[in-house]
């Protein structure tokens, strides 16, 4: 009997997995934020009993996704009937000035130029972006474009800092650009009248 019941208590968890006497890896857990937009007006109200504003401390996430802050001793009376403000005003914009840009030749389709300048890439296309997403392991930006035109893939190896690789692949009903990068960035992409803007933050 007891050789029966134990045969019971071992049957489902034979049936667990698809094979018991392999080792489970664990898998590493992924959390990919994408990227937010770039830093605008904020407007911050302080309570009504706020009198001296102490210190302000800015947490920030580095480019190796770590946490950190930046505190300031500020130490003055304060109107609470007014909003404090944060901003960049002199901070640049996607569109920027970067010199001139380098052709990528090894990608030359009829409805795809891709240029590049520093940390910006420019895909001139009259295609719509569909949508676009984040991937690790290494670090992708992938491009979906609603043309349902069949091309051959095409892909490149790329020089220089910033970029490595950029894969142009037809998927039925649209084509992908996958743009590798040598490193993880914020980035954010922008519309232009000739195509689009893909610039790393």
């Amino acid at each position: 009997m007891r050789s029966i019941a134990l045969f019971l208590l071992i049957i489902p968890l034979l049936w667990a997995r698809p094979n018991p006497f392999e080792p489970v890896e664990q898998e590493a857990a992924e959390s990919i934020l994408m990227p937010p937009k770039q830093l605008d007006e904020k407007r911050v109200k302080l309570p009504s009993s706020a009198r001296v504003l102490k210190s302000i401390t800015f947490t920030h996430q580095d480019m190796d996704g770590s946490i950190g802050a930046t505190s300031i001793n500020i130490d003055r009376q304060i109107d609470w009937h007014a909003e404090i403000r944060v901003d960049q005003p002199d901070a640049g914009l996607l569109t920027r000035t970067l010199g001139a840009y380098t052709a990528v030749e090894d990608i030359a389709l009829e409805q795809n130029l891709f240029f590049i300048a520093g940390d910006v890439i420019k895909m001139k296309t009259s295609d719509g972006l569909i949508r676009s997403f984040f991937l690790p392991r290494p670090s992708r930006i992938v491009m979906d474009f609603n043309n349902s035109l069949q091309f051959e893939a095409h892909s490149a190896k790329l020089d220089g800092d910033y970029f490595t690789e950029i894969d142009v692949s037809f998927h039925e009903t649209f084509y992908r650009v996958i743009v590798t990068l040598d490193s993880f960035y914020p980035y954010s992409i922008e519309a232009v009248s000739d195509g689009y803007l893909l610039g790393l933050n």
